[in-house]
Order: structure tokens, then C-alpha cells, then sequence
């Protein structure tokens, strides 16, 4: 069923790139594309390799854009990959197929996107994947082609630190510690954001887990670290759980999820935000179920829990949450409702 449905996910994308050129075309418009211009809030990512791409999902490579083993990171968004990229994109043209699913993806009038062509603001948002590696085997995770391509599955420490001086050079704000991996399967995590913090002293780093290897009290100092991290346990026991995410051991994730928030709160700290994220499903989206994990994740003392509807695979769409199901609870987010459970910071 994996490679199924990793063939109708490349099928569908190439589609809708075809759909969407066609469209361009017909309409007299033209695309940019809010990443290369520097504006993403999910986007461009630095690689376990060291190697970037222009999108969070390049599992085949077509979004590399350059490599920090032989140029800077400014040299790569300035580059003849990413300029070429966007001369496509101004021409009405998408130049690989993940800009069909790609959320930074725009099409305007035409003069819109020449003149957004050469819009090359350094980006305030960076996603860095310190390894490649993972636990689990998703069900429309593409693991082996992901194993494949990677020339290094995790950065060493000085490739840490050689990336902490780009986010410094480039001005990075905000960074997510994530991308095709599972960020604590690292042996050294928590050297590693000692090294960004120390280089990038006010940086937010976000992060998301599936939440079992952080079985350790160096694991949760280096979580600690974190400003937000989401746990990703979809489901309420074993079963719903090893649906979708396979290898995963709910009682494990749900009980380091805990231990997390109580080692946080022991030390009188705010951080990291704890989110349960529940990714819905055909079979896990019930209100029974979703009333259920509300009350566990309250049970947790986590911050709060985000219900986001599931994409892929294709078979297991959450209809009845499409259909609005859970349209009452909590705050609307993109792709989903979260559900606040403690105040922030700084509120009673």
C-alpha cells in the first residue's frame, strides 16, 4: 500500500502542475512563489546533507536550490536553481510538481509576477533537519526514497555550527528543527541547540515529535529548549494509533508527553509550549474519540491539542471533519481546530 500510495501522490501532483500551468495560461497569469521571495511560514528547509531546498516535502530532490558544503546560504536563495525557479514561475510555468501542493504557491497578473521575480528578501523563517532518520514508518511516508537520497542522515556537530552562522549571516528569526525525520532520534540534540542559542541567542525554534525517544532526561533538557513543540499521537490507544503511524508505541509517546510537561513544570519554566497534535482520520475522527483525547491530553497538562485533517493517504480522508464535524470546537487553524487547555504565559 506504501508505494500505492506514494504513486498516486506523484500522480496527483503532476496533474494539478498541469492543471494550474494550463489555467496560468488561460487566464493570462503568472505565479511567484512566497519562499524563494522570502516570505514562507513553512518552507525552505536546510537538509541533513546540508543541502536546500525550495519545499518542506522534497523527497525526490527536484527542489534542491544549492548546498551549504560549497556556498553560503544566501549564495543558494541567490542562485542560479532558485533564479531559474522563479524566471518559470513569472512565465506562468511551475517548474517541479511539488509547487501544485505548495501553500507559498500565488497566481497573479502577470506584471505582478515579473516585477515579485526579483524579490529576494533573506528569509525571518527556516526549517533545519538535523537528521533524516526516523522511528516510525507513516503510512505515506516515502522512508526508503527519503534514505536514498540523503547523502548524510543526520549533521555532525560542526555542520550544526556552520548552519547556526548562516541563520546569523541571514538574519533567521524563527526556525522549525524538523523536516523528514524525528528530531530526538539524534545522540546529541541537545548540543545541538545549545549551539543555535548560543550563536542566535533570540531565535524561536519550534519543533514537531512523534514524542517516543524522549525517554530521558537530556532528551527533556534539550526540549526545554524548544519554544513550541507539537507531540504527534493520532488517536487515543495502540490500535487507532498503529493505523497510520506504524512502529509507534502509544502508551510510550502518551506517557513522554507527560513526563515532559511535569519535568517543565517542575522547574517553574513556560516552555516549551506542549501540543498534542491529533492528525484525524476516516477512523479516529468521532466525536466519541476526539471528546476522549480532550480530556487525556488535559489529564497530560499539556497546553493545548490541534485536530488537523489528514491529506494523504488518499483512502483514510477524515469526510466527516471535512464535512465540519468539529467546526465548534476551539480556535480555527490552517488544516484544522486547536483546542487550548491552560493559559498562555502570562495570563491568569
Amino acid at each position: 500500500m506504501d508505494n500505492l500510495t506514494t504513486d498516486v501522490s506523484a500522480r496527483l501532483r503532476r496533474l494539478r502542475q498541469q492543471y494550474l500551468s494550463a489555467k496560468a495560461r488561460l487566464l493570462g497569469k503568472a505565479f511567484y512563489c512566497e519562499a524563494l521571495a522570502g516570505n514562507s511560514e513553512l518552507n525552505l528547509c536546510i537538509n541533513s546533507d546540508l543541502t536546500v531546498s525550495c519545499n518542506c516535502h522534497d523527497v525526490d530532490g527536484s527542489g534542491h536550490i544549492g548546498d551549504l558544503n560549497h556556498e553560503s546560504l544566501k549564495a543558494c536563495l541567490a542562485g542560479p536553481v532558485a533564479d531559474r525557479f522563479r524566471s518559470q514561475l513569472a512565465e506562468g510555468r511551475l517548474p517541479i510538481a511539488n509547487c501544485a501542493r505548495c501553500c507559498d504557491l500565488r497566481m497573479v497578473d502577470k506584471h505582478e509576477a515579473a516585477r515579485r521575480a526579483d524579490d529576494r528578501r533573506l528569509p525571518d523563517f527556516l526549517m533545519v533537519e538535523n537528521t533524516s532518520a526516523c522511528n516510525l514508518r507513516c503510512t505515506s511516508c516515502p522512508r526508503t526514497t527519503i534514505r536514498g537520497l540523503r547523502r548524510k542522515p543526520s549533521m555532525s556537530l560542526d555542520e550544526v555550527r556552520k548552519v547556526a552562522g548562516e541563520l546569523k549571516a541571514c538574519g533567521v528569526k524563527r526556525v522549525a528543527y524538523l523536516n523528514l525525520g524525528e528530531p530526538f532520534l539524534s545522540r546529541h540534540i541537545l548540543q545541538e541547540l545549545e549551539i543555535i542559542r548560543q550563536e542566535n541567542p533570540d531565535i524561536t525554534i519550534n519543533t514537531s515529535t512523534n514524542g517516543v525517544v524522549i525517554d530521558s532526561d537530556a532528551k527533556r533538557d534539550a526540549a526545554l529548549l524548544m519554544d513550541t513543540m507539537q507531540v504527534s499521537i493520532d488517536g487515543v490507544n495502540q490500535e487507532m494509533v498503529a493505523r497510520y503511524q506504524r512502529g509507534n508505541d502509544f502508551q510510550k509517546a502518551f506517557g513522554n508527553m507527560k513526563a515532559l510537561v511535569a519535568y517543565r513544570d517542575a522547574r517553574g519554566q513556560t516552555q516549551p509550549t506542549v501540543i498534542w497534535k491529533y492528525l484525524l482520520f476516516w477512523w479516529n475522527d468521532r466525536k466519541k474519540y476526539v471528546r476522549q483525547a480532550i480530556e487525556m491530553a488535559k489529564e497530560a497538562r499539556v497546553d493545548g491539542i490541534l485536530f488537523e485533517k489528514t491529506v494523504s493517504p488518499f483512502y483514510a480522508l477524515p469526510v466527516r471533519s471535512y464535512l465540519g464535524l468539529h467546526n465548534q470546537l476551539g480556535e480555527e487553524t490552517w488544516g484544522g481546530r486547536y483546542v487550548p487547555l491552560r493559559p498562555a504565559p502570562g495570563q491568569p
